[in-house]
């Protein structure tokens, strides 16, 4: 078989492209409560959230119904479940609920 090793490289060049598209984050946007607005993107293993015109990375931790997202040296915590988040900083909860984006 002479083009095995030229179909092994597409085979692993498909793989690793299917990768990298499966790991690119999912922006969402919340409403939490009439006044804060907040967006995060979502990867499988981390999330970026923008509030207030900082942004902040937060790791996702073991959980067995939601997903946990941590940063335990800016003091927040996110727990998502399927159109609800309820973001936990500085001493206070917010809950918020998932928005159409436009």
């Amino acid at each position: 078989m002479r083009h095995a090793p030229t179909l092994r490289r597409l085979c692993t060049a498909l793989v690793l492209t299917g990768c990298a598209a499966a790991a690119v984050a999912r922006p969402a946007l919340y409403r939490c409560g009439e006044d804060m607005q907040l967006k995060v993107d979502f990867t499988p293993r981390k999330a970026q959230m923008h509030l207030n015109d900082k942004q902040t990375t937060l790791v996702r931790i073991k959980s067995a119904h939601q997903a946990h997202y941590v940063n335990r040296k800016a003091g927040i915590k996110l727990v998502a479940r399927k159109g609800d988040l309820t973001l936990h900083e500085g001493g206070r909860t917010h809950e918020c609920k998932l928005q159409v984006m436009p």
